[in-house]
């Protein structure tokens, strides 16, 4: 997810920002660099890049907005401004998930240290993201502001990340051995006395339906039914 997306730079002022918005990108594991029309890339970049020279030095340098995300599918730009951008305002997070989602190349795009975006570039944008600061002091640099949309785009990188891995590793329970489950549930509860008419044994299949119950979880129920059987003396349920 986080090769696909690209931080992009509008004509930076200070160089040094340019350093601090590389190692703000390699601390959350992003590396893909835009520069559009940088003042300078001098020896104070590569100093407060603080171990992100690479990204610095890899930075793919052009002209102009157009040419930053001619090959991206979906373009965020930042900006402070709300006026007449209700419709498509999101917030980090917001814009995080929204990443996830997206197949193809993404670009995230942050404006001019002074004035940020021009309305003609954020009109090229499919949405607008805003960083919910303290509307007393929402001041934040241009390293801040990269910081904490890396963040979020880690953090959803991390879940997605997580999830696939426990999803690999799952194996869930088939329609059969699910069918066995509820005839030997609702035999033994009959024979408990605690089901006694049909209204029960739907409640509890929807119930056990909603989990998408893995293999090995399914078999602890199991045991525990047998363990119930057992010890109240009922004839075992062979499935």
């Amino acid at each position: 997810m986080l090769d696909n997306v690209r931080i992009v730079l509008i004509e930076t002022s200070h160089s040094g920002n340019i350093g601090s918005a590389a190692r703000a990108m390699k601390t959350m594991g992003l590396s893909q660099l835009c520069l559009v029309a940088p003042k300078a890339i001098d020896e104070q970049a590569l100093a407060l890049a603080a171990g992100a020279e690479d990204i610095v030095n890899n930075a793919h340098i052009v002209s102009t907005f157009n040419e930053a995300v001619s090959d991206c599918s979906l373009v965020v730009g930042t900006s402070a401004r709300l006026r007449h951008l209700q419709s498509t305002l999101i917030e980090p997070r917001e814009c995080a998930k929204k990443v996830a989602q997206h197949q193809g190349n993404v670009a995230i795009v942050f404006g001019r240290e002074r004035v940020g975006l021009h309305n003609d570039e954020l009109l090229k944008c499919h949405y607008h993201l805003t960083i919910p600061a303290n509307p007393n002091y929402s001041s934040l640099n241009l390293a801040m502001a990269v910081q904490l949309v890396c963040y979020e785009l880690r953090m959803v990188q991390r879940i997605e990340q997580r999830y696939s891995d426990i999803s690999s590793d799952s194996q869930y329970a088939t329609a059969q051995d699910m069918e066995y489950f509820f005839k030997h549930t609702e035999r033994l509860y009959q024979d408990l006395g605690f089901i006694q008419n049909q209204g029960v044994m739907q409640k509890l299949r929807r119930l056990y339906n909603r989990i998408n119950i893995e293999q090995n979880e399914l078999n602890i129920l199991r045991g525990m039914l047998s363990a119930v059987e057992k010890r109240v003396n009922l004839p075992k349920i062979n499935s």
